[in-house]
Parts: structure tokens; C-alpha cells; sequence
């Protein structure tokens, strides 16, 4: 067993209750009201550039986490820096080789269809505008149950942070599962499900993301929501020589084989009152009824920070994490990682299934609940993963 200290500030949590497909039909709804080029055509091999999307300003920050800490719980919380917030202190990234030119990228939003892994997959591509030959870094971004790619841009705005940064982001959009009528990302190899291995997708992506679309190898990046989040946890497991830091929202697992070939930088942020995605692994789920199978029930059993902390510990960290704040935010960094490998993980305290300043909060708070502010998953996760390269 792990070691973790835990702090809990309790919320009421609301009553949502609610079917899947209007989780689904909101998001859509999202996308459709976004103006940002998150309406393009998705006709398999069509080539649709949008809009320039309106810039989102990154603050230059800190490390994710402090590379060494010795404090009190206390201490943390009266001391330590926010280098997640508007207000955080300036760094310069790691200095790395320069990247191969290439000249392959079509500017703005392109879509097309890949198949890869036993299946046919959306794929939505932004490069920016001030793209000039020089291969750039490159974040994908896996949308949650049911979703799809655009409702996924629309949700995150992180093409617009592309836009102002100068890096190329991805969204794919996955396939039903047999048995099922919702798109989703490959948790496990399922019976009956043999001829679909979205692990094989993600790695011809991230190969013709590199050949086809100027994509710097050493500077692949992975984060998700609920679902998506689940797969970029999958990913830092199987993964590890080929993403070089990711971040989960709303979702993570950490597999009793999971091994990850190296210590991923890594970020997680969770609602404790995600009724989605049960923070503290009570079992319950708006997503399972009467008929569900039982190993669901055992899935939502899973306490996020307990698995994040399985992170932790296969990078060899301190088992007990510095605790800080960022308003109502608890983070929990953990320190004295192998390579001083930077893993923090976020608690919502109230929070409900949502991504941290999102733009339509106040419109899904009814069905997905309490949103914060006080943190943005979008901007914070692109600060954090510039600092990170594989070489």
C-alpha cells in the first residue's frame, strides 16, 4: 500500500441524475455554439482548414512540481509557489538539439480518416499559423464516452493555446466497443473485441503525425477527459518511450501490470464530487444501471488518487506528497522522483465531471456540476508540458 496524505473539504454533492446521451448531446452542443474552426467538415479524407482560433496567453511557469521539497503540510501551504496559476513564476524550458525541418504541415484544421488498429478513426489535426518547416511538439488530446474529436476541441480550446504557442494538437475520435453504440478508448483487451487494439492506433498516430505532419519525436504529448483520461493513464503505462509527459482530467487507473519503461512526468486533476467518475471509489456511477456488468461496479471502486499514487511509486517518489493550494485547489506533489521526475496530482474539492475552466461551466454545471477556476487543465497542462522532452 502506497502511503498518501489526504485532505478532504466537503461538498454536498448535487443530484445528477442523467443519461448518457445527454452527457453526449451536450457536448455536441458545445461544439456547436464553439466559433473557433471546431465545425469543420469530418467526410473521411476530406481537408477542411478552419479559422485561426482566437489565442489563449500561457504564462511562462515553474517545474511542475518542485524538484525538491521538505516541508510541512503546513509549510507547503503557506509557502509554496503556484506555478500552476495566471500568477506563476517564470522558467526557461530544458534546452534540447534543434528539430528536423520538414515542410509537410497544412496550416489550420485538416481531418481525415486513419485506419489503424483493426478500425477507421476520425482524426482532427490544428497546425498553427506560424509553423515555417521546424518540426514542433505536439499534444493529443482523447475525447471521453461517447464523444468525438471536435466535441473535444470545442471542450478544451486547446487549439487556440496551439495557436498562440506555435505547437500542433490532435483529436482523434475512437469507435463503439462491441456490444456498444458510444465511441470510446480501448481500457483493456475485451472478449469478442480481439479485432480493435486503439494501443495500435495510437501508435501508427503518433508515427504519421511524425512522417505526414512535422511532429517533433521527442516532444509527443497525452492528455484526456474521463475516458480519454483512463487511455493517457493506458498510455503512460504502455507507452512511456514514446509520450513525453501527459496529464489526465477526470479520469486515471494504474493496472496491477502496469510498468511504464520510464517515469513520465505526469499530472492528474479529479472532482471529489464527480458522480461520473467517483473520486474516492465508492462504486457508484451515473453511467451504470441495473443490468451493468458487475466488473463495472469493481471499476468505480478505483480511488483516483490511490492510483495516482501508483504512479508515483513506480518512479520511486517520496510515498508521502507535499501538500499545497492553489485557491481551493489541493495539490499534491510528489517529490523525490527517479530523475526527479515531477508527478502532482490536483483535487477539486466539489468539483464534478468536468474539465478545469471550461468554457460553458456555468451552462453544463446542472448535469456535469461545480466547475473551478482556480485551475485550467488546458493552459496549466501546455506549461507543464513544454518543460518535457524525451531527449
Amino acid at each position: 500500500m502506497v502511503e498518501r496524505v489526504v485532505t478532504r473539504r466537503g461538498r454536498a454533492r448535487p443530484m445528477l441524475a442523467f443519461a448518457v446521451v445527454a452527457v453526449v448531446a451536450l457536448s455536441a452542443a458545445s461544439c456547436r455554439s464553439d466559433s473557433d474552426g471546431a465545425g469543420a467538415s469530418t467526410v473521411p479524407g476530406a481537408v477542411a482548414t478552419g479559422s485561426t482560433p482566437m489565442p489563449i496567453s500561457v504564462p511562462d511557469t515553474a517545474d511542475l512540481p518542485p524538484s525538491s521539497a521538505d516541508t510541512t503540510e503546513a509549510d507547503e501551504k503557506a509557502s509554496a509557489p503556484d506555478t500552476s496559476g495566471p500568477e506563476a513564476t517564470a522558467a526557461t524550458p530544458p534546452a534540447t538539439s534543434a528539430p528536423p525541418t520538414c515542410d509537410r504541415a497544412a496550416v489550420g484544421v485538416t481531418e481525415f480518416t486513419l485506419t489503424a488498429g483493426g478500425a477507421d478513426h476520425p482524426v482532427r489535426v490544428f497546425v498553427p499559423s506560424s509553423f515555417s518547416g521546424d518540426a514542433l511538439a505536439t499534444v493529443i488530446d482523447w475525447h471521453g464516452l461517447g464523444g468525438n474529436g471536435q466535441q473535444q476541441a470545442a471542450i478544451t480550446r486547446y487549439e487556440e493555446v496551439a495557436e498562440t504557442e506555435g505547437f500542433i494538437v490532435v483529436h482523434p475520435t475512437g469507435v463503439p466497443a462491441v456490444g456498444d453504440d458510444r465511441n470510446s478508448w480501448q481500457l483493456a483487451s475485451l472478449p469478442g473485441d480481439s479485432a480493435r487494439d486503439d494501443l495500435a492506433f495510437a501508435d501508427q498516430l503518433i508515427a504519421d503525425l511524425i512522417a505526414d505532419w512535422c511532429a517533433d519525436p521527442n516532444r509527443i504529448y497525452s492528455t484526456g477527459m474521463s475516458n480519454g483520461g483512463f487511455f493517457t493513464a493506458r498510455l503512460v503505462c504502455e507507452m512511456a518511450d514514446r509520450i513525453a509527459a501527459a496529464s489526465s482530467v477526470a479520469g486515471l487507473y494504474h493496472t496491477d501490470d502496469c510498468t511504464p519503461s520510464r517515469p513520465v512526468p505526469y499530472l492528474a486533476y479529479h472532482g471529489t464530487a464527480d458522480m461520473v467518475v467517483p473520486f474516492d471509489g465508492n462504486g457508484e456511477s451515473v453511467l451504470m444501471g441495473a443490468d451493468s456488468n458487475p466488473a463495472l461496479r469493481v471499476f468505480f471502486e478505483q480511488v483516483m488518487p490511490d492510483e495516482f499514487a501508483e504512479f508515483a511509486a513506480d518512479a520511486e517518489c517520496d510515498p508521502a506528497p507535499a501538500l499545497s493550494t492553489i485557491g481551493e485547489v489541493i495539490r499534491y506533489d510528489y517529490t523525490g522522483c527517479t530523475d526527479d521526475t515531477p508527478l502532482s496530482f490536483f483535487e477539486i474539492p466539489g468539483g464534478g465531471h468536468t474539465w478545469p475552466n471550461w468554457p460553458v461551466a456555468d451552462a453544463v454545471a446542472p448535469i456535469f456540476g461545480y466547475t473551478t477556476t482556480d485551475v485550467d487543465a488546458t493552459v496549466d497542462s501546455w506549461a507543464f508540458f513544454r518543460q518535457h522532452t524525451l531527449a
